[in-house]
């Protein structure tokens, strides 16, 4: 049977559509139509469901001076990435695909199986975004950009707030710990990303220092070690200051209000307890 697009994704994105009359965003989007058995279904389902719009709107608070756009496509692999010569963030079928396959498995996180679709997506869309952020205003990045775009994700999410925020990391980490089951080899410790298992404890240690008690979660069940989890508030605060020293001025307050408004009545945020 081929899998669908859970019903809820589209509420999880903060209300797919277009924007409030008297808004604009940074964004726009596309949706590539693809022949493969496998993922036209996929592919039907986003854009019937507008999740990409609603993608759009959970990112409207940020006010670029140039205009991205949001792809989804079919690209052989289970991917995502920003290409700084169009300005597009490419997102592929093949990568939701592979989020619903590994759904099933998200009990131990706690997670409904439509929480592990959404939450590995939406925390993808801010990372990719991060990429893009620093290309579109020249931010400078000290260390691998790849750590950079993570943690500007982490923090993003935490600044949703409440039950999405908790639901979103939770979900991230869900992600990067099934990731993580695959043995690395030469060409992972190669890459520019860090190891999977370094992102699973680089987002729990965020979340835990944004507020260990709202994410109680990354010692209860990802088990961050007490050793990292003592820096973990000076770790946050840190990527909170340089966001808020390079990034800030281009973020809209009320905007980031109303989204979190909406964040708070979405079905996302419940918990399957």
């Amino acid at each position: 049977m081929t899998p669908t697009i859970p019903s809820v994704l589209l509420m999880a994105l903060l209300g797919a559509g277009p924007a409030p009359q008297g808004k604009t965003h940074s964004f726009r989007v596309v949706y590539e139509d693809t022949t493969k058995p496998d993922l036209a279904p996929i592919a039907a389902k986003m854009k019937e469901r507008k999740i990409l719009e609603g993608a759009a709107e959970m990112l409207s608070a940020l006010k670029l001076p140039r205009t991205l756009t949001l792809k989804g496509t079919s690209c052989g692999e289970a991917n995502a990435w920003y290409d700084n010569q169009t300005d597009i963030i490419s997102f592929c079928y093949e990568l939701v695909r592979d989020f619903m396959k590994s759904a099933g498995n998200s009990g131990k996180f706690n997670l409904t199986p439509e929480q592990a679709v959404i939450g590995p997506f939406l925390f993808i869309v801010l990372h990719e975004t991060a990429h893009a952020v620093f290309a579109v205003l020249a931010v400078p990045v000290l260390g691998r950009e790849e750590d950079a775009a993570d943690q500007v994700a982490a923090y993003a999410a935490t600044q949703l707030g409440g039950d999405f925020a908790e639901r979103m990391l939770r979900a991230a980490a869900f992600m990067y710990d099934t990731d993580s089951a695959r043995k690395p080899g030469e060409d992972d410790f190669a890459d520019v990303h860090g190891l999977d298992r370094q992102r699973f404890y680089n987002v729990l240690c965020l979340a835990w220092g944004s507020d260990p008690k709202r994410y109680a979660f990354a010692k209860e069940l990802g088990k961050l070690p007490d050793d990292r989890a003592e820096g973990c508030a000076d770790e946050y605060h840190q990527v909170r200051y340089a966001v808020q020293t390079l990034i800030r001025k281009n973020v809209d307050p009320k905007e980031v209000e109303r989204i979190r408004q909406k964040a708070a009545r979405s079905k996302f945020g419940r918990s399957p307890n």
